[in-house]
Parts: C-alpha cells; sequence; structure tokens
C-alpha cells in the first residue's frame, strides 16, 4: 500500500476538481455502492447507497466523453507506471445520520484476478477508506474482515494497493461528501485471466 500526497500540480489538479465538483458534471444514483444489491453482508458492515459516474469500463468497451477532464490524473498515473486500465468510476458519498466513525461498507474487490487499485481523493472529508488484512484467494469469501488500516481523504492524495486486498469505504460523518475516484489497472503485460 503507498499513499502519494499532492500527487497532481496544483493548478492540475484544481481545474480538474472544480469540474468533477462542479453543477454541470452527470452523477448517477445507485441503491447500493459496494456490492450488487442482495449481496451477502459480513458482520461489522453496513451498505448504503450513492451516486457514481462511469468514465471508462474495458471489459464493457465504455468510454465517457467526460474522460477528458482526468486526463492529467491517468497521465500522472501512466507516468508512474506502465497502466493497462481496466475500470475507472467516480463515486460520491454524502452525510448519513445513522452512519457512526466506527461503520463501513461492505469488504470487497473490485475484481478477482491480479490488478492494482487505486483510489484518488477529491475533497477533504472524513469518510474513510478502509484497509482489511484480508486477501482474495477464491470463493467463497470469508465471513469476516480484520482492519489493518484507515486512510483518510485528502485532496490530491492517491492511494495505490494490491486490487485482491479487501477494502472498503465509509459514508462521511462530520463533513457532506466524499469524492473519490476508484481506478483499476493492470500493470504492465500483466494479463486478466
Amino acid at each position: 500500500m503507498l499513499v502519494i500526497d499532492d500527487f497532481l500540480p496544483k493548478q492540475q489538479f484544481e481545474t480538474m476538481q472544480s469540474s468533477l465538483l462542479g453543477d454541470n458534471f452527470p452523477w448517477f444514483f445507485t441503491p447500493t455502492v459496494s456490492r450488487p444489491p442482495g449481496s451477502y453482508i459480513p458482520p461489522g458492515a453496513t451498505e448504503t447507497f450513492g451516486w457514481f459516474h462511469n468514465f471508462y469500463s474495458k471489459e464493457d468497451n465504455a468510454e465517457s466523453p467526460t474522460m477528458e477532464i482526468i486526463k492529467p490524473l491517468l497521465d500522472g498515473i501512466q507516468q508512474r507506471d506502465n497502466a493497462d486500465f481496466l475500470r475507472i468510476r467516480a463515486s460520491l458519498k454524502t452525510h448519513l445520520k445513522e452512519f457512526t466513525e466506527n461503520d463501513y461498507n461492505l469488504p470487497h474487490v473490485d475484481y478477482d484476478f491480479p490488478h492494482i487499485s487505486v483510489i484518488y481523493y477529491l475533497n477533504e472529508s472524513d469518510g474513510d477508506t478502509w484497509m482489511f488484512n484480508e486477501m482474495f484467494k477464491n470463493y467463497p469469501e470469508p465471513d469476516n474482515f480484520t482492519v489493518k488500516d484507515r486512510i483518510q481523504p485528502k485532496p490530491n492524495r492517491l492511494l495505490v494497493f494490491d486490487g485482491l486486498n479487501y477494502h472498503t469505504a465509509s459514508n462521511p460523518v462530520n463533513s457532506n461528501t466524499r469524492f473519490i475516484i476508484n481506478i483499476n489497472y493492470l500493470q504492465g503485460n500483466q494479463n486478466a485471466v
């Protein structure tokens, strides 16, 4: 796991942030933020609703016309790593009255094959990212999870980790919103199997 603060130059970040958090950026409602409706909810987890924007999906051969907005971020990741992008998705969570600082969403992995996961934070918020000790090995998935670390959102912070490491988000308690971009990619010549 690697945390990089001030990943983009300040002006690039502020331009991108202004577009993504502005009044004209399209967000779409989802009743579940971590897994499909009806998924198993392990002890300690709470599933919530949220909003998303799909920038890119290799599997669906889909690309949003808004991709140009995040080009500096993708270029920065390409310079750091030879990334073969699988999915790029923005996520918005809001403050929920019943949610506490000790609550988190469903532990999950984005894909069940080796890949890299990135979370890029767009605003100051207290909706931490939770990392667990458990790694995806096979099905069935674990019933219980133990917390390894919590990463607090900070504007222009990049979190990079092994995509097979179980993780999840949490809704903000003291902030109104939590905006992130979630990126999954294969590294170098790695192939999805």
